[in-house]
């Protein structure tokens, strides 16, 4: 569509924002369409007024994506902890719980892992966040469309992913 049919185009853009936010159980006016998965969680970095001392917890197993973002907090005093082993044996609740204390201002994981598969309970952890006053991130790339996500009954504050290529099988005669 060209610019003549701007007003089609905003049309069919909320549409499709409508779908989205239906599909993770979200409000339209919560959707934001972003380039990529990294972009959105590079916003969430960027958006939140941290101060000298705050943390960001996540495992040693996240795509980088997930990881890069945090350690660019570093030079604002943000520290990074990582749930250890986490490409051996999955994190329990228990591992999250150790690193997150009163200065924790989020907990970003994946759904699920990229590298193990692991498929963590999102409303656990957003529990766990929430007890402690943190807010949750999630990276829904990899699990996105094969488990199901409603961020307003699992709790997550922030979800992030991009679409998916298809690919299209035909049958050739």
């Amino acid at each position: 569509l060209g610019a003549a049919e701007y007003g089609k185009w905003m049309e069919d853009l909320e549409k499709v924002r409508g779908l989205c936010a239906w599909f993770v159980g979200a409000r339209p006016e919560e959707i934001a369409f972003v380039r990529n998965t990294s972009h959105g969680l590079s916003l969430v970095a960027g958006g939140l007024d941290w101060k000298s001392g705050d943390n960001v917890v996540t495992t040693d197993a996240e795509y980088p994506s997930n990881i890069y973002p945090w350690m660019m907090l570093k030079d604002r005093g943000v520290e990074l902890r990582l749930v250890p082993g986490a490409r051996k044996k999955p994190p329990g609740l228990d591992d999250f719980a150790r690193r997150i204390d009163s200065r924790t201002r989020l907990l970003a994981v994946s759904h699920v892992e990229f590298s193990t598969g692991c498929r963590f309970d999102l409303k656990a952890l957003s529990d766990l966040a929430h007890s402690k006053g943190a807010l949750l991130c999630v990276d829904a790339i990899q699990g996105l469309g094969v488990h199901p996500v409603d961020v307003e009954r699992q709790g997550i504050d922030f979800l992030s992913a991009d679409e998916k290529p298809v690919m299209i099988f035909q049958t050739y005669r």
